[in-house]
């Protein structure tokens, strides 16, 4: 990896090189000592070098237009240079094309002295723009301009050329100001609910029909839909033969009972017999019908899904066949799981919260959760339980949420990356973390100054949510960010850096 990252270091330095002697060679007229000003607009970035400007003599100007929607330059069209004079008395240069993609070239003759306003215009299919830039001093004579409103910066700069920047993904903006939310990450996994998951068993032994297929596993089942059909065994012990004997046993038992109790009640009103006799005659009653109507209930199950003397199997839910413990042809004992089915349409999340996180939870219904595999952000529907108990060994506490199924993408068994959020910060200035950089447990930014000039800035960081962190100091709510292509400035920071106060060579 070290050799890696050399390597890559090594070939942008020559980038680096080449760029700039294409550069140099471009710009070869404008002098070492040059004046450069930088504007954003809501549409482009216009970075303008030109000479000291004396009256009576020529001054070279290059004009670098980045579009803003893609940062990349802007290659065909026209630019108005419109200077006026203090007096009022005006001129204006057009340059009918770029010299080459992103800039425009030219030379400017200024008769008199004094402050003149300066704004371009900018014509062209991809963009138009009219751009007021700081107003410029022609001397009465060559000497080195003051620069007045020259920006103050804290550190040495970073030179990355426009051309370097046009032909790799690079981009600048301002810090945003959002609400964010503070959260802390969990492990979680997707559990089937409870009661929406189901083993489907043998009512009676018997064996399993090959005249009805029995499901396979992925098989969609609608409640009621037949599973499986079971035909009677040969032997009474725990099939339908059995059954009809203890039904027809329990119900006789139930008439003895009844004709007893009439009996004894007739003798009690003869006082023939003590109420004693009574008492557990009718006792003897109570218990028969209590054992009668299990099996008379089971009787009843058996008849309404019985087919020709043969056991209908019905889903009791719908749902999915995830599971077949048995095959056609095969004899089973009562009882005797068939298959089992899980209904998926609501599935229960278990995040595993560190207990360390315990208390940190305030808002503990607001999560948020993603699938390897999936690229899609999930929110549970609410809060089911916080668990009282922590896992001894994980030292963590379930956490369970209700998750809404209805699409079908969400398997029981999956893993999943919890964010259970813990509260808001509102109004915080945020950059993508795509423009944070670590060195040493330090985190830090680039901040661009002019269109080619750049410093590297150390910030002090808060929440993270959503690809945003927070930029709790360093930066000002002013300053444009490199977001795109930092990599590509700390390179040319390891390389080269601009002397402080200096133009850049051309």
């Amino acid at each position: 990896m070290t050799r890696y990252i050399a390597l890559l270091s090594i070939i942008f330095s020559l980038i680096l090189f080449a760029a700039g002697c294409a550069h140099k060679h471009e710009h070869e007229e404008i002098h070492a000592e040059t004046i450069q000003q930088t504007i954003w607009t809501s549409k482009t970035e216009l970075f303008v070098e030109y000479d000291e400007l004396a009256a009576g003599q020529m001054s070279g100007f290059l004009i670098h237009v980045t579009r803003l929607a893609d940062f990349k330059p802007l290659t065909q069209g026209m630019a108005t240079l419109s200077f006026t004079h203090q007096t009022g008395e005006s001129f204006n240069v057009v340059i009918d094309s770029p010299a080459r993609p992103g800039i425009f070239k030219t030379d400017v003759a200024f008769k008199s002295p004094g402050k003149y306003s300066f704004k371009i215009n900018l014509d062209s299919k991809e963009l138009s723009d009219e751009i007021a830039l700081s107003d410029i001093e022609v001397i009465d004579k060559k000497k080195e301009q003051e620069k007045g409103e020259e920006e103050k910066r804290g550190g040495p700069q970073i030179a990355l050329l426009k051309e370097q920047q046009w032909v790799v993904e690079f981009m600048t903006e301002l810090p945003s100001k959002m609400t964010l939310s503070t959260s802390f990450a969990a492990m979680g996994e997707l559990i089937p609910v409870s009661n929406a998951e189901l083993t489907v068993s043998a009512p009676l032994s018997g064996i399993v029909s090959a005249s009805k297929p029995l499901p396979f596993i992925g098989k969609k089942a609608a409640k009621g839909d037949v599973l499986a059909v079971i035909e009677p065994a040969a032997h009474l012990q725990g099939g339908i033969g059995q059954l009809t004997s203890a039904y027809a046993e329990a119900k006789n038992k139930i008439v003895l009972a009844q004709n007893e109790y009439e009996r004894a009640r007739r003798l009690y009103e003869a006082k023939a017999i003590p109420k004693r006799r009574l008492e557990e005659a009718e006792i003897s009653l109570n218990t028969a019908k209590a054992a009668f109507e299990p099996i008379e209930k089971a009787m009843a199950d058996i008849k309404n899904s019985a087919s020709d003397g043969k056991i209908i199997v019905r889903a009791p839910i719908s749902g999915t066949v995830v599971e077949v413990m048995t095959s056609n042809g095969r004899f089973m004992d009562a009882g005797q799981p068939i298959a089992r089915i899980i209904n998926t349409s609501l599935l229960h999340l278990r995040a595993n919260v560190a207990v360390t996180e315990i208390g940190n939870i305030k808002l503990p219904d607001k999560a948020s959760f993603t699938i390897p595999g999936i690229g899609e952000e999930f929110r549970p529907t609410r809060l089911i339980a916080v668990n009282d108990l922590v896992d001894t060994k994980s030292r963590t506490v379930p956490v369970i949420f209700e998750v809404n199924n209805q699409k079908g993408l969400l398997k029981a068994g999956m893993f999943a990356n919890v964010l259970i959020k813990t509260g808001m910060e509102k109004d915080a200035m945020a950059l993508p973390e795509s423009a944070l950089f670590e060195d040493e447990g330090r985190h830090f930014v680039f901040i661009q100054l002019s269109g080619e000039a750049f410093e590297r800035r150390e910030v002090k960081t808060g929440v993270r949510d959503k690809g945003y962190v927070q930029i709790k100091e360093g930066i000002k709510a002013e300053e444009r960010i490199v977001t795109k292509g930092g990599y590509y400035v700390k390179l040319a920071s390891m390389s080269a850096r601009m002397p402080q106060g200096h133009g850049h060579d051309h």
